[in-house]
């Protein structure tokens, strides 16, 4: 399912504490579509967003395979 980018679901985000995040990214990869830094496989803490039931989400490393829905 598609997440709404709107402010109240980007302050819901965690991909800040993700380990495959690069500091100064944008973030918020589920809304917006992967990153445009290369990020590495590190970890991923997708599913553990609030967002992740929410919207049904599935699949994880939205930072690499772009955003849900």
């Amino acid at each position: 399912m598609e997440v709404p980018n709107n402010e109240e679901n980007m302050s819901r985000c965690i991909c800040g504490t993700c380990p495959t995040y690069i500091e100064g990214d944008t973030g918020f990869f589920c809304s917006l579509d992967f990153s445009k830094k290369g990020p590495v496989r590190r970890g991923c803490v997708c599913s553990e967003c609030s967002l992740w039931p929410e919207y049904e989400l599935s699949g994880g490393y939205f930072c690499i395979n772009g955003k849900a829905g």
